[in-house]
């Protein structure tokens, strides 16, 4: 899991290149960046797998930080594997500065980290304060943050593979578009 979470670390700075297909970089260049972004997919699904390995066999009880947790993979899953097709030259050159960009960052950054920030809290704030939080309103809490997210950066990767460009709310605006 450690040697994962060096690997993440060290092809996330690596790949910041797929950004760059656009900009006429040397095709054997823009080989090694695919690659790199490919191969980060291995220490992702390992460290998914090691999370749905903790799951395994346990009596899983479905409170507010549970389900906090169990969005966060599912929302890192959804982000990770949305990032696959961007390792794809010829496809990133057309998502490229789309919707797409936009819902995949949010589902790995947003859903990969805030729900996980969520989870944390939930679960530890009555530990480390002796307060116990509201079960009921964290679960609306919970539902409304999961139904409301997803509601809205789903429909974003079915526009951006569309076409519909980033940073232009309504391209009719534009006569060139």
């Amino acid at each position: 899991m450690v040697y994962a979470m060096l690997s993440i670390a060290f092809l996330g700075w690596v790949v910041w290149g797929h950004h760059m297909f656009m900009s006429g970089m040397n095709p054997a260049v823009g080989m090694a960046f695919m690659l790199s972004t490919m191969v980060i997919g291995v220490p992702s699904a390992i460290k998914t797998f090691n999370w749905l390995g903790t799951l395994w066999g346990g009596s899983i009880r479905f409170t507010t930080p549970m389900l906090h947790a169990l969005a966060f993979v599912a929302m890192f899953v959804i982000g990770g594997l949305s990032g696959i097709h961007m390792a794809i030259t010829p496809v990133d050159i057309f998502i490229h500065d789309t919707y797409y960009i936009v819902a995949h960052i949010h589902y790995v950054v947003f859903g990969g980290s805030v729900f996980g920030m969520f989870a944390a809290l939930i679960y530890w704030f009555p530990k480390m304060f002796g307060r116990v939080m509201n079960e009921p309103l964290g679960k609306i809490h919970f539902w409304m943050t999961f139904i409301f997210y997803n509601c809205t950066f789903i429909p974003m990767h079915l526009l951006g593979v569309g076409g519909h460009m980033r940073r232009i709310y309504n391209p009719m605006q534009y006569e060139y578009l």
